[in-house]
């Protein structure tokens, strides 16, 4: 079981084992996680209740796939390379498992139980905890000119 979330320090992605402590490698501060049981109830790192599940692939190589098959498909005039870009994309969706995710911080659980009861991502739900305190750009300006 692991966690991968965001150094409270510089937000560099941290992966660590409920219960353990360890410096981050970007900053040097002590960064650490509770202990957790294996039934996965609530986001480890920041105890937010609400969890979604996706594949625990990497999408930045799923779109290497398709532009690489997109390449090869104008190199040769084919468009074989692309039917096998999407084969390979898919035997690798197929094959890797689930992993929770949590709304609010982002911090990816995997290894736990109960990953396959969590509900797929809801975009309301995203949204929610986006906007919850001002979301990543700080607070939403309305405009007007005071007074």
């Amino acid at each position: 079981m692991t966690v991968e979330f965001g150094c409270p320090a510089c937000g560099r992605a941290v992966e660590l084992e409920p219960g353990a402590k360890a410096p981050c490698r970007r900053c040097g501060a002590e960064v650490s996680l509770p202990p957790a049981p294996p039934l996965l109830k609530g986001c480890v790192a920041c105890a937010c209740p609400e969890l979604y599940r996706q594949r625990d692939f990497n999408q930045k190589l799923g779109l290497l796939l398709v532009a690489l098959g997109a390449i090869l498909w104008l190199v040769f005039g084919s468009f074989w390379p692309m039917v096998a870009a999407a084969a390979i994309d898919l035997l690798l969706y197929a094959a890797l498992k689930d992993v929770a995710i949590c709304y609010r911080c982002k911090a990816h659980h995997r290894g736990f139980e109960g990953v396959s009861s969590l509900p797929r991502f809801d975009l309301a739900r995203h949204e929610h905890y986006r906007f919850e305190k001002g979301g990543p750009r700080g607070p939403i300006s309305t405009g007007g000119g005071g007074s």
